[in-house]
């Protein structure tokens, strides 16, 4: 699916955050230095996943599609990782292990990361999730002092990638201090206090001088309205269950994450009450800091976005971050049941307890097939909305599209100008910028690659024009990607004057066709006389291929 629907072009935060201004063009002018990978980006210090980028970038002639298959690989990671801790606690050898794996994988490996999987800049939410995972295992299944030195590089990582993987040195500190096979007591000391200082200069160093980023609300609105924090927290946690079904998301979700979080702190609870038990504590304890990472993603992303509103936490880049506390759940509730029935067989009927654990995961896993479902639909939504803006990109020297870029490509469109100039002269746009509005020049004549009709032209009281049709790509299997129009000058020569977004629905065409994928496959554009020359007598529509750059002639109209 990522190899499908990825779109080789930047977006977003990819153009200021990661690659233009601060890596591709001080690289260029040779003023790149250490500042630039430790600059904030928003509350974020994305030093690795900046130094990744860069790397990939320049290896690939910044392909996004290299950086998508890093998303998967960091992905692949997290399940390696998930084997480990599996390995560690005691799963390697029980008959419910693989199965418990491949609910794990079912969970990680979800197309409700959508908007991660498909966006190359969101390397900086994989590559802490890729590290904090790898401290599990590694805490536990390394010798002295081995272990502390891999997962003080770990957090390190995690640290410099997003705002919360600070929590990582608090998230794996428990996990070295149970380690079995200590040093003696001074060099254990020497360890601990190496450990110690240097979590506290990297987060020290990370916050250091963070600003409140403009335009996002004040964290000190969750205090101020407690209730509203509380139910974003558990918008957050239960989000990947909440959008298959025809029931308010928001309240689906509060009752999912309120279930899940409940679970967790009984399930810590029933740890504490055993504590000395030198197996179970062990065993359990990875799980609870896997489940923690979505807590303490969930809680930070409260007070950083709660003024957007509670509907700001049902979103898929969140999904990555809060889908471990049910991968956790998983294994752990797993662990404490097994062990209240060897402990305590009077107090709880097996048959009973594992009905109640049977029936949870059941209602879960259809909520998440549901929400799963649901969102195929949006990978094919997020990739016509990147090749329109690829589409307005190419056309930038061409066409004044100010409103189209902002939407589709950057907000600052007023610097994709200059950003792109750069970008563009070191090869690392794909094709590269249009320079000329003559169509013949990106002209194709195959015939069996797009399908279109320019099937009304009218012409108002006003003498407003108005062309509308229907365009799709057959050789590729979508709607065109944008609709050109131009009109023939003197010489017959067709020049653009317009490119038109191609999002009305058509369900004659794609009943016709009898496919799904061309239902939103129509175009309309509206323009004034004194846009094209007084003297043109015929326009023409055009199905566009962005990725290819090619133009397929799907009609003309007579003035």
């Amino acid at each position: 699916m990522i190899f499908q629907y990825g779109v080789d072009t930047p977006w977003g935060d990819q153009w200021d955050a990661t690659a233009t201004r601060p890596l591709f063009e001080k690289m260029d002018a040779g003023t790149l230095g250490p500042a630039d990978f430790f600059a904030f980006h928003n509350e974020h210090r994305i030093l690795f996943p900046r130094l990744l980028s860069l790397a990939v970038g320049t290896l690939t002639y910044w392909n996004i599609r290299a950086e998508l298959m890093v998303l998967w690989i960091l992905a692949c990671l997290c399940s390696v990782n998930l084997w480990r801790v599996a390995q560690e606690t005691g799963w390697q050898d029980n008959r419910n292990g693989p199965w418990l794996l491949l609910g794990a994988n079912l969970l990680l490996f979800s197309p409700l990361q959508w908007e991660n999987l498909l966006w190359g800049f969101q390397i900086g939410f994989f590559l802490p999730l890729a590290t904090m995972t790898a401290c599990l295992w590694t805490a536990r299944s390394l010798r002295r002092p081995f272990d502390f030195i891999a997962a003080m590089a770990l957090c390190l990582i995690s640290t410099f990638s997003i705002a919360s993987g600070f929590a990582s040195w608090f998230l794996t500190a428990p996990l070295l201090l149970l380690w079995n096979r200590k040093m003696p007591a001074r060099s254990e000391k020497i360890w601990w206090s190496i450990w110690t200082a240097t979590a506290v200069a990297s987060v020290g160093l990370h916050f250091r001088g963070l600003s409140q980023p403009t335009g996002h609300p004040s964290p000190l609105l969750a205090f101020a309205h407690p209730l509203e924090a509380i139910q974003f927290t558990l918008t957050y946690l239960g989000t990947p269950f909440c959008t298959g079904t025809a029931l308010d998301r928001l309240a689906v979700a509060q009752l999912s994450g309120g279930i899940l979080l409940f679970l967790l702190l009984a399930s810590v609870a029933y740890l504490w009450h055993w504590r000395r038990d030198r197996t179970l504590l062990p065993n359990s304890l990875p799980w609870v800091s896997l489940a923690s990472i979505a807590l303490v993603n969930a809680v930070l992303t409260t007070l950083g976005r709660l003024g957007l509103g509670t509907d700001a936490a049902i979103q898929s880049r969140y999904v990555s971050f809060a889908i471990m506390l049910p991968i956790g759940l998983l294994f752990l509730l797993t662990l404490v049941l097994r062990h209240r029935r060897e402990r305590t067989p009077a107090a709880l009927d097996p048959t009973r307890g594992r009905l109640i654990f049977v029936s949870l995961v059941t209602a879960f896993a259809l909520l998440f097939l549901g929400a799963a479902i649901h969102s195929l639909q949006f990978w094919r939504f997020l990739q016509h909305e990147r090749l329109t803006g690829k589409s307005a990109l190419l056309f930038l020297h061409v066409l004044d599209e100010p409103q189209a870029l902002a939407r589709f490509v950057h907000p600052s469109h007023w610097r994709l100008k200059g950003w792109s100039e750069t970008i563009d002269r070191l090869g690392y746009l794909h094709p590269p910028l249009l320079r000329s509005a003559r169509v013949r020049e990106i002209a194709s004549d195959a015939k069996d690659e797009a399908l279109g009709e320019l099937d009304q032209f009218v012409r108002s009281s006003d003498g407003e024009l108005t062309a509308s049709g229907w365009a799709i790509l057959t050789g590729r299997h979508r709607v065109a990607d944008s609709v050109l129009l131009a009109y023939d000058n003197p010489e017959g020569d067709p020049i653009i004057f317009a490119r038109v977004d191609v999002a009305y629905p058509r369900t004659d065409v794609s009943e016709g066709l009898s496919d799904n994928a061309y239902q939103r496959c129509g175009w309309l554009r509206s323009w004034k006389p004194e846009e094209i020359p007084a003297d043109v007598r015929r326009i023409s529509a055009w199905a566009f291929d962005a990725d290819n750059c090619r133009a397929f002639l799907i009609g003309r109209a007579s003035l």
